[in-house]
């Protein structure tokens, strides 16, 4: 073969056909479609029919329907009514105790040189490996009626159901969603900032308050807008520790499984919206304006740290570590215990659940997470993918819609689910499957901005240069983009297969007789009086979520060292 004929195969090689150039134009386009449609079909149509039914009477859309009688009937009524100030009240009284505590806690780790930082790093991470109902039930054996503390060391008659059982069981649940954001924020701000106004003669205390303070407001108040969003949404809390406290998210419950009054569920749906969406939309703007506020030249080093603060903040931070050990300890403990707290005898008896689902609903959760974090984390990585590298000519309104899941209460969407697939030709409806739709919608934000981020690190001429050399959009995306995001996409992993184990919210209208879910089952155990089994079902998806997280990290540590060889070979 010639030279000339060499170079006219080796140009061949890289030439487009018009048919794959003209299919080429049609992939994202298609794809953006696609995520539009699949965000309009499982999120806005079970939203449009909670309006509806709200609105409309008879669920009927005709103008000579529209009512208010439902709104009426709740604001004028005082049993329904109270659940509204009870949840704003629980959700703003933990708002400022979680903001309060989670601030100081990272200011330790961040601006001080206390020992054993990564200790408590993992420490306050560890309510997400848990449903939310783990720190009822730890509060329950220890300060319940026949509690460890109250009932047998103090020998009182008070006990922590209601008000102040939901407060203190949100606080232990909210710590690291607030730390995350805080950590963030008073890691980015220049700390050279509190030096130069102590060399000028500031008072401690005069730093505190004219710098740091100032410098983290826009991730205080995110953080204070995210508890309280988390706060008056939660359900797996209240519904086990409220006792006759009732709140939205629980009055919600209340209206459709037992008085089958869907309307006033809806009602109450889009009452709990309101709060939930403005929480939101001021947690998303604030986290915007806070970009402002972080410097490039941000300097890590931390000056020695004076010995009195030194021991103050060390004692501040194992009393909260000890405090979220403690809940994890009791209910691990409570799994094994014969009769607690009388008979300490250790026992398994508890773990043959007393339940129809038992294992099987832990099984279930485990498959259907699993399609959960695959689905959620492609999914996702593909609509970013659309939006960040393409451009759309409708990428503004992909991404609206996209972030907009974060807005909407899980039990909201779980209820939508039912009034808009409660039909025969729906076939998931009944089965596994529409779990599987239901998580992956409600935890969709996530993913996108995650994946977004990721995307914004790579580098735009490697897309380039894989186009100028013949590669399409398919083949760039699964031989250049997504091998390049794997550490990414096995980080949404994570997060979506960690909340499709322990969601409680958005799954409870969704469980059938043939669907059973491990959270699911921690309730209706609970309600049955099987406690400790209820504590056992909890420690199984505690276990089950550690191990899965062994196994990523062992695999993202394995994908990290790949990567950073196939960089050296290439360079």
């Amino acid at each position: 073969m010639t030279t000339t004929q060499r170079e006219d195969t080796s140009l061949q090689n890289y030439t487009v056909s018009s048919v794959r150039m003209e299919f080429d134009k049609f992939i994202v386009p298609t794809v953006t479609i696609f995520i539009l449609l699949l965000l309009f079909f499982f999120m806005l149509f079970p939203l449009w029919m909670i309006l509806k039914l709200s609105f409309f009477e008879g669920g009927e859309l005709a103008l000579a329907n529209f009512t208010l009688n439902n709104f009426k009937q709740y604001f004028t009524t005082a049993y329904t009514l109270r659940s509204l100030w009870h949840s704003l009240y629980v959700s703003g009284v933990t708002t400022v105790i979680v903001t309060v505590i989670i601030f100081f806690f990272a200011y330790a780790l961040t601006r001080t040189t206390i020992a054993n930082k990564t200790f408590f790093r993992n420490i306050i991470m560890m309510p997400l490996v848990a449903p939310s109902i783990v720190q009822a039930l730890a509060l329950i054996y220890l300060f319940g009626r026949n509690g460890l503390i109250t009932s047998h060391f103090f020998q009182t008659d008070w006990n922590i159901y209601g008000a102040t059982g939901i407060i203190v069981s949100e606080v232990l649940y909210c710590l690291p969603h607030a730390f995350v954001i805080l950590f963030t924020t008073l890691s980015a701000v220049d700390i050279r900032l509190d030096e130069a106004a102590e060399s000028l003669g500031a008072s401690p205390f005069k730093v505190f308050t004219r710098i740091t303070l100032p410098s983290a407001k826009y991730g205080i108040i995110s953080a204070a807008a995210l508890t309280f969003n988390l706060t008056i949404t939660d359900f797996g809390n209240p519904v086990v520790i409220g006792g006759n406290y009732s709140v939205l998210a629980t009055e919600i419950y209340a209206q459709v499984t037992n008085l089958y009054r869907f309307d006033l569920g809806a009602t109450i749906s889009i009452i709990l919206l309101v709060p939930s969406l403005g929480a939101f939309m001021l947690n998303y703007y604030i986290s915007r304006k806070s970009f402002a506020m972080i410097s490039g030249a941000a300097r890590p080093f931390i000056p020695p740290t004076r010995r009195l603060k030194k021991i103050l903040y060390s004692v501040y931070c194992y009393i909260i570590a000890f405090s979220i050990i403690l809940i994890f300890a009791t209910v691990i403990i409570g799994s094994f215990v014969k009769v607690w707290p009388y008979d300490w005898s250790l026992t398994l008896a508890h773990y043959k659940f007393p339940s129809i689902g038992g294992y099987s609903a832990l099984w279930t959760s485990l498959w259907i997470s699993l399609i959960v974090g695959i689905v959620g984390s492609f999914v996702t990585l593909v609509a970013a993918y659309a939006m960040e590298t393409r451009k759309p000519y409708f990428k503004q309104v992909v991404y609206f819609f996209s972030v907009m899941p974060a807005a909407i209460p899980g039990l909201v969407m779980g209820l939508g689910f039912i009034l808009a697939f409660n039909k025969p030709y729906y076939w998931f409806y009944g089965t596994p499957w529409i779990v599987v739709i239901n998580i992956v919608i409600c935890n969709f934000t996530l993913g996108i901005l995650s994946s977004v981020s990721n995307l914004k690190n790579i580098d735009p001429s490697i897309e380039e240069a894989s186009i100028s050399l013949g590669g399409d959009t398919i083949s760039t995306f699964f031989k250049i983009i997504f091998p390049l995001s794997r550490v990414a996409f096995i980080q949404n992993f994570t997060y979506f297969f960690m909340r499709s184990m322990t969601t409680i919210s958005a799954v409870i209208f969704l469980v059938s007789a043939t669907v059973h879910l491990a959270a699911i089952e921690i309730i209706m155990l609970d309600n049955d009086g099987w406690t400790a089994s209820a504590n056992a079902m909890c420690t199984c998806i505690i276990v089950i979520v550690f191990v899965m997280l062994g196994i990523l990290h062992l695999v993202n540590k394995w994908v990290s060292k790949t990567s950073g060889r196939e960089v050296m070979i290439e360079s």
